[in-house]
């Protein structure tokens, strides 16, 4: 097997062992949230039950989708493989999004009723010891992004970073509540903290959403990646006759360019598929998880 196929796989493996922990994590945690949640009578903290709880889902079906990537490897979809995970990556995105209406429209009624909260130890010890494994899971998560940029880590580590900032309000929330439960004013600190929540949600959700629907209609590669492409035609600009066209895509964490490129009629195939080989395996070691086609071509290609 090659080298780079077995990277991959590795690479897959990992993948789905940090979405199946957050999930584990996420589910063990759902029994104390609730009765933190009955205790406290705090609406930030029933918002936070509500939102783990749908992103707990969303993270199954992401792990769901990996697994079915790494398993179900075959070349009957080569690109919709790679597209499953954008598709998951919605579905987390989906997750933020109801959160983002559940915690707006909970605050907003706080706001119209004020209740003062009632016991927080229990929910200040949850809330601290998820918000340790949620910053741990975030780093866990970008790491991997920056290994190779997948859509479906990336959703993955975007959710860590909005769950941290999630349980820093609440921890703040809570103890300013208690803090100045004496002061009529104290009751409406909850659900402004729970408003702050639905903001950074709302913007992850837009992120999420946006590039996961531009990688599933295709949208071409960015223009870092692009200069690298044209660089690499520059440097072997002596040895073709014409540019006819480039296609580029994304299909999950791979990129497809297509090439299609000129070459003297004088010279043998042999010559020409030497040429070729070694620009495109220049240019897969320039562009992580690439894959080149480079093909000869007498005129433009559509």
């Amino acid at each position: 097997m090659p080298p780079s196929e077995v990277s991959n796989k590795d690479h897959f493996k990992e993948k789905e062992r940090s979405i199946l922990t957050g999930f584990l994590l996420g589910a063990v945690a759902l029994a104390p949230d609730i009765v933190a949640v009955i205790l406290a009578n705090s609406v930030m903290l029933l918002s936070d039950l509500l939102k783990s709880g749908s992103e707990t889902v969303a993270t199954f079906l992401s792990w769901l989708a990996v697994r079915k990537v790494r398993q179900g490897r075959t070349f009957d979809y080569n690109y919709g493989q790679g597209k499953l995970e954008n598709i998951s990556s919605l579905a987390v995105a989906g997750a933020m999004i109801l959160s983002w209406l559940i915690v707006t429209y909970s605050a907003i009624e706080r706001f119209r009723r004020p209740t003062p909260i009632g016991s927080i130890g229990l929910a200040l010890f949850v809330t601290s010891g998820a918000g340790i494994l949620n910053l741990w899971m975030w780093r866990k998560n970008l790491s991997l992004a920056r290994a190779e940029p997948s859509p479906i880590i990336e959703s993955q580590w975007r959710l860590y970073r909005a769950k941290s900032v999630a349980n820093i309000c609440v921890i703040s929330s809570l103890i300013l509540s208690f803090a100045f439960r004496e002061h009529s004013w104290a009751a409406y600190i909850d659900p402004a903290g729970a408003l702050i929540i639905s903001g950074f949600l709302l913007l992850s959700a837009y992120r999420v959403v946006t590039d996961s629907i531009y990688d599933l209609l295709d949208r071409t590669l960015d223009e870092s990646l692009q200069l690298v492409i044209l660089g690499e035609l520059a440097a072997f600009f002596d040895d073709y006759v014409a540019l006819h066209g480039i296609r580029s895509r994304r299909s999950g964490s791979n990129v497809y360019i297509e090439i299609f490129m000129e070459f003297d009629s004088e010279k043998r195939m042999s010559e020409v598929q030497e040429l070729i080989n070694r620009m495109r395996e220049s240019l897969e070691r320039k562009i992580k998880s690439s894959q080149v086609v480079i093909a000869p071509a007498t005129g433009p290609v559509a």
